[in-house]
C-alpha cells in the first residue's frame, strides 16, 4: 500500500474582500494527531472569527467543520481539494479574519478551497508506502554487499554503525518482503545476523 501526503507542514496566506484566510496544512500519522493540530492552529488565532478544518487518513477516516460559516462552504471543499490532489494522512486548518465584507456562499467556498490549493503548492509531497524495517550485522567485508543488494530492493539506507562488525539498518516496501529472505538465503546464509524490527508506513524519494 502506497499513499502520498505532505512532509512537515506548509502555509498560505490569502486576501479576498479584505477578508484574509491563512491555512496551515500538516502531514499526519493517524486522526488523534489531526484533532489535535486543529486544536493547535485554533488556539493560535483565538481572535479569528473561523477555524475551519478538515483531515484525511489512510484507514478512509475523515473530518471537517465549517465552524461557524454557513454549512457546506468551508470544511467540504476544503476536503474535496485534499481529495482531488489525491493526498492524505493530511490536515489542514483555514482561519478567516472576517474583512467586513460578505463573500457569499460561492465566494466563501471558492477562497477556502483556494487557501488549500495554495498551501498544497507550497507544500514538499512524498510517497509512503508499508515498509520493513531491517537490522543486519555483518563484517566489514560483507556490508558493502549486503548494502548494494539493498539499494537494488529500492531500500532506504540509514548510516552504519562501525563497531568490531557493521549494522546496517534500511527499510523497503513490505511487498518485497518474500523476495528479500528469498535473496538473503541465497547470498548471505549464515554469514549475516538479519532481524526484522518492524513493519510501518515510511517516505520514498519519489514525489509529485
Amino acid at each position: 500500500m502506497r499513499i502520498l501526503t505532505v512532509q512537515g507542514e506548509s502555509q498560505a496566506t490569502i486576501e479576498i474582500k479584505k477578508s484574509v484566510f491563512i491555512c496551515h496544512l500538516k502531514g499526519i500519522e493517524d486522526y488523534d494527531e489531526g484533532l489535535s493540530y486543529v486544536k493547535k492552529v485554533a488556539s493560535d488565532y483565538p481572535d479569528a472569527r473561523h477555524n475551519c478544518y478538515a483531515f484525511l487518513t489512510r484507514d478512509g477516516r475523515q473530518k471537517f467543520s465549517d465552524n461557524g460559516e454557513p454549512q457546506g462552504t468551508a470544511g467540504v471543499p476544503m476536503t474535496e481539494i485534499l481529495k482531488k490532489k489525491e493526498v492524505t494522512d493530511v490536515a489542514c486548518v483555514v482561519t478567516r479574519y472576517f474583512g467586513g465584507i460578505k463573500l457569499g456562499t460561492g465566494g466563501l467556498a471558492t477562497a477556502y478551497s483556494q487557501a488549500v490549493k495554495e498551501a498544497l503548492e507550497n507544500a514538499k509531497l512524498i510517497e509512503k508506502a508499508k515498509s520493513i524495517v531491517r537490522e543486519i550485522e555483518t563484517d566489514y567485508g560483507g556490508y558493502q554487499t549486503v548494502q548494494r543488494l539493498a539499494e537494488a530492493f529500492g531500500a532506504v539506507v540509514l548510516p552504519p554503525e562501525y563497531t568490531q562488525s557493521v549494522r546496517l539498518t534500511f527499510y523497503y516496501p513490505s511487498e518485497k518482503e518474500d523476495e528479500w529472505l528469498e535473496k538473503e538465503k541465497q547470498l548471505f546464509s549464515g554469514k549475516i545476523v538479519s532481524r526484522k524490527k518492524e513493519e510501518c508506513f515510511l517516505p520514498y524519494e519519489t514525489q509529485r
